[in-house]
């Protein structure tokens, strides 16, 4: 398996408030991706940190179970623990409070892989097309699950950035949680400043494409800047 990740901080931010993680241990790979919100350099401290705890308990305390179900359970609790400790840091001090971060991870071992989602970070699969496997967790998309608006209404609609779920608001949190039950070319992760403004035609067609995995990385960043680069952007694609 082949991992590669970049984040860029897009042609109109001054601070890239995206975070990116890939670690591999004894056999593990667990690849993140978080999104920061909040005013001044909050958004960038509750991805980082969101990522930093994440990183802490991979290292301290690491999946030992291989089976699908043990894996989801160790993710599903690490997410709720890294949560819990960026809970307590924003209520600790008036700079952070109100800070969140949206979070997608994945985490692979041999033929199980284990997918989770809070927030409207992304992960697509990609076989002979791709694939969405997450759900936004924004108000935007409760109205299309509603069929009070359709995709692409929802697409340029004024209130399409508010979140209905993230780390660090709540002391618990709900997580989406995916097992990955077919076999599949390239897993992606990705922040909204991807899927935002690449279409999911132009994300497939780069990923078909014969380069390598970290050319088709950089396509996707340069594709998000070309169409302004309103936002920053992060890719991880890994490559089975």
């Amino acid at each position: 398996m082949i991992v590669t990740g970049m984040t860029d901080i897009g042609r109109l931010r001054k601070i890239n408030q995206d975070s990116y993680i890939v670690l591999k241990h004894k056999g593990y790979t667990l690849v993140s991706v978080c999104d920061g919100m909040g005013g001044a350099k909050a958004g960038e401290v509750a991805s980082s940190m969101a990522i930093d705890y994440l990183k802490a308990i991979f290292e301290q305390t690491p999946p030992t179970l291989s089976n699908s179900d043990e894996m989801s359970l160790w993710l599903k609790e690490s997410i709720q623990n890294v949560n819990h400790k960026l809970y307590l840091l924003a209520s600790s001090s008036d700079q952070y409070r109100g800070m969140g971060t949206t979070m997608v991870a994945v985490l692979h071992h041999k033929n199980a892989t284990i997918m989770a989602n809070v927030g409207d970070s992304r992960i697509y699969t990609m076989n002979s097309e791709l694939k969405l496997i997450t759900s936004d967790h924004t108000l935007v998309q409760e109205w299309i699950d509603q069929g009070r608006i359709n995709e692409q209404d929802a697409k340029v609609h004024p209130q399409r950035s508010i979140l209905t779920n993230v780390l660090a608001i709540l002391p618990q949190v709900y997580i989406d949680l995916f097992t990955l039950k077919e076999e599949v070319k390239i897993i992606l992760c990705c922040s909204d400043g991807i899927h935002g403004y690449v279409e999911d035609q132009e994300i497939e067609a780069i990923l078909k494409t014969e380069e390598s995995l970290a050319s088709k990385t950089k396509q996707l960043i340069d594709s998000a800047n070309a169409k302004g680069g309103y936002d920053n952007s992060t890719v991880v694609l890994m490559a089975f």
